[in-house]
């Protein structure tokens, strides 16, 4: 089982290969995720990220688990590292 199950859920079902097709731009899965999701799980999220934020891994471990999740965004086409983009999920997440 994945030690952070609701972000795996939410990269592969979210961020999965063909996003783009469906969202405009990361902030808009986001939105869609808050919009469609029930509010115990939109929590979950944002546990599941302080978490791994709090395991202080490095990009190179940080993009091998994002994989490993499912996760076809690289932030880093929007010039953020995946840190920097957890922290921008968590602060979306906050709003």
């Amino acid at each position: 089982m994945s030690a952070h199950p609701t972000l795996e859920n939410f990269f592969s079902a979210y961020f999965h290969q063909d996003w783009t097709q469906e969202q405009d731009s990361p902030e808009g899965v986001v939105a869609y995720y808050v919009a469609n999701e029930s509010e115990d799980e939109v929590e979950g999220l944002r546990e599941d990220i302080d978490r791994l934020r709090a395991e202080d891994l490095d990009e190179d471990a940080l993009e091998a688990l994002f994989l490993d999740y499912g996760c076809s965004y690289d932030p880093a086409a929007d010039g953020m590292t995946r840190r920097e983009w957890l922290d921008d999920l968590a602060r979306q997440l906050a709003e």
